[in-house]
């Protein structure tokens, strides 16, 4: 049995982001089901956010500088991640990724013989050739974990495709946190515009030129022909803003297309929507999408979805069941599918209440903490002693 873990989280709140969300979520889920969790986190400059947070989890956690840092530059904090393993003394470690916290969860199992499980998304090992130093780290961090958590199938297949054997990945679909469930008002006006009677178009995501942000910003003319009352909402920011904006401005919707920056609380965005769209594509080898949780968020407020079956996106939505799928190269297609459910009641129902139930059914972080138990049950034998897994 399983009772003491240790999660060594190179993002953790207060930071804002997906494996930070996604360690803080599946922590809480742990503590529920184990006698023991610790977790080890990012220090951060502002420490009085970081003792607001810590200090009413039902865990331990221990905050260290330079966490954030990758491979190699994690080594001035392994010799006080060994001594937290140490004093802890856990069953199993689990590590969010190979490239941060990987050389800690490594050092532990080396020197304190406790064996670790991780994740696997996508881009941390995909953006290094098969050759580079970088997989080559990837690789021996995976094959001496006692198994991989793929984020989707396609994560699993391009990590089966440069080597790593098949019996040691398991697909372990990242979820969705309890806080987007809690009931929120929806936003009713920003930045001096009403929302209120407007339909509302909603991407939410890192302003990067993949996420396809700039083709549905070419495809709102099309769109406002024929819902003049349309509104478009960016929430997000990134490398890619300036050049989305002044988009916006040549197609001459920049007043119908807002940007938010980052938000405090996206819940408000997505109950205001009518729609949720991101058309990602794959623009360079390996920077695809991992996973694709915002599309798993939205579906959780009961919201229709727009995607593009790129990457892990295919694990988040079903195709005509709870999401419109679209060619994310061709701005007429993402038109016509924005126009389809802004029109079309019954559709964004149907579409919006599929999604929400199969979050429920599949993707809430309690099931993703009883797979990750699963898997690390499976790796130790009936006297809680290590075997080959």
């Amino acid at each position: 049995m399983i009772e003491r873990i240790l999660l060594i989280a190179g993002e953790f709140p207060p930071f804002a982001g997906g494996i930070a969300n996604a360690a803080f979520n599946l922590s809480d889920a742990l503590a529920k089901r184990v006698r023991s969790l610790t977790v080890i986190a990012p220090r951060y400059k502002d420490g009085c956010s970081e003792s607001e947070i810590d200090k009413f989890q039902p865990y331990r956690i221990y905050r260290l500088p330079l966490m954030r840092l990758r491979f190699f530059r994690m080594l001035p904090m392994t010799p006080a991640i060994l001594d937290i393993a140490a004093r802890e003394r856990p069953n199993f470690v689990i590590a969010m990724r190979a490239t941060r916290e990987g050389i800690p969860a490594l050092a532990i199992k080396k020197l304190l013989g406790v064996p670790f499980v991780l994740f696997a998304h996508g881009l941390e090992f995909a953006r290094f050739s098969t050759n580079s130093v970088g997989w080559r780290f990837c690789s021996y961090v995976y094959r001496q974990s006692e198994k991989v958590m793929a984020i989707s199938e396609t994560t699993k297949k391009l990590l089966i495709e440069r080597g790593i054997l098949a019996e040691k990945i398991s697909v372990v679909r990242l979820g969705v946190g309890n806080q987007i469930f809690e009931p929120v008002e929806p936003m009713s006006k920003w930045n001096g515009q009403m929302l209120t009677g407007r339909r509302v178009i909603l991407s939410v995501s890192r302003l990067v030129e993949r996420k396809g942000i700039d083709k549905v910003i070419e495809a709102m003319p099309l769109v406002l022909e024929r819902c003049p009352d349309a509104v478009y909402i960016v929430v997000g920011d990134g490398s890619y803003g300036n050049r989305l904006k002044r988009l916006a401005q040549e197609k001459g919707v920049s007043d119908r297309v807002l940007f938010t920056g980052r938000v405090p609380d996206i819940r408000t965005f997505y109950h205001a929507c009518d729609v949720f769209v991101l058309p990602t594509r794959e623009n360079r080898k390996g920077d695809i999408e991992g996973f694709g949780l915002v599309y798993l968020e939205a579906a959780a407020c009961g919201k229709p979805v727009i995607a593009s079956l790129v990457g892990g996106v295919s694990d988040a939505v079903v195709p005509n069941e709870t999401a419109l799928i679209v060619d994310p190269y061709d701005p007429k297609s993402i038109a016509d599918a924005i126009v389809k459910i802004l029109t079309d009641k019954e559709i964004a129902r149907k579409l919006g209440r599929a999604g929400r139930e199969r979050v429920l059914q599949e993707f809430t972080y309690d099931k993703v903490a009883e797979k990750v138990l699963a898997l690390m049950a499976e790796c130790v034998n009936p006297k809680g002693l290590q075997t080959r897994c």
